[in-house]
């Protein structure tokens, strides 16, 4: 592995997860590299375009040539093309926000979104990574991944958890047995874990060499996703997912 590429991309991915421009002192701290290596990797990113030098704090923060690039991926994501029409329809059918997720290792990307009129909505950018094991959209995609996955997954979970990073899990054996659950079931359930007050609902998309590769998603206030309501959605919500696994190509046999 070219070791001068990765350091270039990890100063560009914690210039772009970072809300403030960064300061060449703050990155080599934490990245525990010399001040003049970053300031090296900061100087090509500005001569390639893909950062920019505050010129009276002399701090760094991305440009949108990382957006442009993002924006002709995802405008390209099949998954996303598959299930646009599906997307509409559920809105029309629920009057919820509808999210389309796609699952990314341990965690989901949220792709594509059509927002509803529910204040108490949760607040999604399409960007969006959050780890798999802490919403409906993400369960619903690892429910079906092999042991392996679902174990480093559980395992990742409970680190960030035990660092205050994340709500605490539950216990692991609980958390197999919630995926379990969904794999019998054939979608996730949400209430107030992602937010307080908001619930969902999550089924997974298959893609054509039969394995889950995202998920649809509805949420909205639980004053009107009802646990008896979300089980009467859960027929359209499935369908959604369904017809974009078939427009991916997946077969039931």
């Amino acid at each position: 592995m070219d070791t001068t590429i990765l350091k270039g991309l990890t100063v560009l991915e914690r210039l772009a997860e970072s809300d403030q421009p960064r300061g060449v002192t703050e990155l080599s701290r934490q990245m525990n590299l010399t001040k003049s290596n970053v300031q090296r990797l900061l100087s090509t990113l500005v001569e390639l375009g893909y950062a920019q030098r505050d010129p009276v704090t002399g701090r760094y923060g991305p440009t949108l040539r990382m957006w442009e690039f993002g924006y002709k991926t995802l405008s390209r994501d099949r998954v996303r093309l598959a299930a646009v029409s599906h997307l509409r329809r559920l809105f029309e059918q629920c009057d919820e926000t509808v999210f389309l997720c796609v699952g990314d290792g341990l965690d989901i990307v949220y792709v594509d979104k059509i927002e509803g009129n529910d204040p108490s909505r949760v607040f999604c950018m399409v960007g969006m990574r959050v780890p798999a094991l802490r919403t409906a959209a993400g369960r619903a995609i690892l429910a079906f991944q092999d042991e392996d996955t679902i174990a480093h997954a559980i395992e990742a979970a409970t680190v960030a958890s035990g660092n205050g990073a994340t709500p605490d899990l539950a216990d692991a054996d609980t958390e197999r047995e919630r995926l379990a659950q969904i794999r019998r079931d054939g979608y996730a359930l949400s209430f107030g874990e992602f937010r307080p007050g908001v619930n969902s609902l999550a089924a997974p998309v298959w893609g054509a060499d039969g394995k889950a590769v995202a998920s649809v998603v509805i949420n909205g206030s639980s004053d009107r996703l009802t646990p008896e309501r979300l089980q009467t959605l859960a027929a359209n919500v499935t369908a959604a997912a369904a017809r974009t696994s078939e427009t991916l190509g997946y077969r039931v046999e």
